[in-house]
């Protein structure tokens, strides 16, 4: 999810208008990734949403089937490839599963 700062006031790590990138949601706060790339935790009144949409809910049910692979030894991956460019940044990574 991606939300824009309407409020900073009291804040000295964000900026008005600037948009940040939700990692957690709660009823009443979101942790965002502010200017100095550290995870803070905000009330939702400071932000209103830019992008919100099936891809958030696709995501993390992908990084929870991924957590469940992780906790039990990778029992279901068959490969995975990770692609990175030439700086070494990871681009991609592919993960092949073994379901029926």
């Amino acid at each position: 999810m991606i939300v824009k700062c309407i409020d900073n006031n009291l804040c000295s790590t964000l900026t008005l208008s600037k948009e940040y990138i939700v990692i957690e949601e709660a009823p009443e706060y979101y942790v965002i990734l502010d200017d100095k790339n550290e995870e803070t935790t905000c009330r939702k009144t400071r932000f209103e949403i830019i992008e919100d949409g099936g891809l958030t809910k696709k995501a993390k049910a992908t990084i929870t089937e991924l957590n469940y692979q992780l906790e039990n030894d990778l029992k279901d991956v068959r490969q995975f490839t990770i692609r990175k460019n030439s700086q070494g940044e990871i681009k991609e990574i592919s993960i092949k599963f073994k379901y029926n």
